[in-house]
């Protein structure tokens, strides 16, 4: 779980835009509120990854996001519990903006009869996450070291 910071950080959102995109629009609210003063409102990766997927849609598409913010709520409850490395190589397919799909990168063709679609791929986000959410300290960890078969 990530603060406000950290996140506008990832997200390229300012402290008042993540606020009114989380709290005052509800559009992608956080995994656990605000407890008071020093208790600031906290993050997964996976509501990170839909706040990226949100300035997408917003920045490149100019899609008004309070317009489908049932679409929003359905994508945050379709990648939670969804595991970091089943999404790479993976799309998430907007059907008609009503609702998403996860596929796989070969699976992400529309077929006949396919209501308009938009394709977004994830692993430039996931690149972004990975690098942030990376355990930055790793000298606790020992050397690995070849095993020696003891008689």
């Amino acid at each position: 779980m990530f603060p406000a910071g950290r996140v506008q950080k990832l997200t390229g959102l300012t402290a008042n835009q993540l606020r009114e995109w989380s709290h005052r629009r509800d559009l992608v609210p956080p995994d656990i509120e605000a407890g008071g003063p020093g208790r600031p409102a906290l993050y997964s990766w996976q509501t990170v990854l839909l706040l990226r997927i949100a300035v997408v849609l917003r920045e490149r598409f100019r899609i008004e996001l309070q317009a489908h913010k049932e679409l929003l709520h359905a994508l945050h409850e379709l990648l939670s519990g969804v595991p970091f490395p089943a999404l790479r190589g993976g799309v998430l397919a907007l059907r008609a903006m009503e609702h998403g799909e996860l596929l796989s990168e070969g699976m992400a063709r529309i077929s006949v009869g396919d209501p308009d679609t938009l394709f977004l791929h994830l692993d430039p986000h996931l690149n972004v996450l990975e690098v942030e959410f990376a355990p930055q300290d790793q000298s606790g960890q020992l050397p690995l070291f070849r095993a020696v078969r003891i008689r």
